[in-house]
């Protein structure tokens, strides 16, 4: 027979003269009840279920804040054999919105309840707007480009080349190729960066380092070796450089490998976003594992372009995101795009960053240029 405890945590002064309370913050409250009937390091499994009307965007900031507050409290997650399954179901009485988080460890159920004042609907517009501007599409990978002189002239970085383009009544005109010389063969899922410099240009791939000049013609020199190399060509302070035979960067800002990083937020292997001290941040389910921070004038926090979960080859997305005490928000309209994104890099250019999806139709890369505006 089981044995059932319950913590009835009423408050109902809160729903009655209380103010409104985010996802995120009723979330918080919740696992401080839940994690103050366990002992610490108990591993924990979570189910989320709602019988009211909420957005899903909500819900999945919900769900994201509860399971990284549990994380954080000394509860880790586990999806196989936890030592206890935590239950939680967003319900609706007489009173308003209740949570029932139902803690099942063995024989032994503890029932623990929550009343939410959730914030009133409302039909507010995204604080911003994302833009799209084609640039260049080949066959081949492209990993990363470069636009000069007023957007005049283009350089696209290939796993083995650099190509170099001008302008010419509308369209781009090839005036040179360079073939780079490799200190190791590109990777399964290649990825480099180019970025302009005193006199010319250098291309940081892993394994290697290359110089280039334009004038008179196209010319690059490569070594072996991982330079360090500004991330965001405007934040000198952020560098990183490649780990050879990987697509992953290292950076004396953070202690482990990391697959992006903006803002001072890095994505883990283990598909995490956290800071420097290993705090994670709050994201919704639409955030992937590419982002980049991008200038925006819309507000005061920061704002991050993340790519979307990645749960299908034939079409992703690019959204924009504000960052403030811990927390991702939404901050515009997801844009979809015509393939999985395989690069994504703060451009040269404030408010900018550059883009490229494998359009799973045509199999060619797609090199753009995302820009953010406020909205109207």
């Amino acid at each position: 027979m089981l044995r059932v405890a319950f913590t009835l945590l009423f408050g109902w002064a809160i729903v009655a003269t209380g103010q409104a309370q985010s996802p995120s913050e009723v979330a918080s409250q919740l696992a401080a009840r839940i994690s103050s009937q366990l002992p610490r390091r108990t591993t924990v499994s979570l189910e989320v279920q709602t019988q009211v009307a909420m957005m899903p965007a909500d819900l999945s900031t919900f769900r994201r804040a509860l399971e990284e507050d549990l994380r954080n409290m000394g509860l880790p997650m586990t999806a196989t054999q936890p030592e206890t399954r935590v239950r939680t179901t967003i319900s609706e009485n007489a009173r308003g919105v209740l949570l029932v988080a139902e803690i099942i460890a063995g024989d032994q159920r503890t029932v623990v309840m929550q009343p939410w004042v959730a914030p009133p609907t409302t039909d507010a517009k995204p604080r911003l707007r994302i833009s799209r501007k084609p640039v260049w599409e080949q066959p081949a990978p492209v990993l990363d480009l470069l636009l000069l002189n007023s957007d005049s002239e283009l350089l696209v970085l290939s796993s083995t080349n650099v190509a170099s383009f001008r302008l010419d009544t509308g369209k781009w005109t090839q005036t040179g190729l360079a073939t780079l010389s490799l200190a190791r063969p590109p990777a399964r899922d290649p990825r480099g960066r180019i970025e302009s410099a005193p006199g010319g240009f250098r291309v940081y791939l892993p394994g290697t380092t290359c110089s280039g000049t334009l004038p008179p013609m196209l010319t690059v020199a490569c070594t072996p070796g991982n330079e360090a190399w500004p991330v965001n060509p405007r934040v000198a302070s952020f560098v990183a450089r490649w780990v050879t035979d990987r697509n992953v960067l290292e950076s004396p800002s953070f202690q482990s490998a990391f697959y992006a990083g903006a803002d001072g937020w890095f994505s883990t292997a283990e598909h995490r976003i956290i800071d420097r001290a290993g705090n994670s941040l709050s994201v919704p389910d639409a955030w992937g594992s590419d982002f980049a921070g991008v200038e925006s004038s819309c507000g005061a926090n920061p704002t991050i372009l993340a790519s979307g979960p990645g749960n299908s080859p034939d079409r992703d997305q690019a959204q924009a995101y504000e960052i403030a005490s811990g927390r991702a928000a939404t901050a515009s309209e997801p844009m979809t795009l015509p393939g999985s994104i395989t690069a994504l890099w703060p451009a040269e250019a404030a408010g900018q960053a550059t883009l490229v999806v494998r359009n799973s139709k045509t199999g060619n890369y797609e090199a753009s240029r995302l820009g953010v505006a406020c909205s109207e």
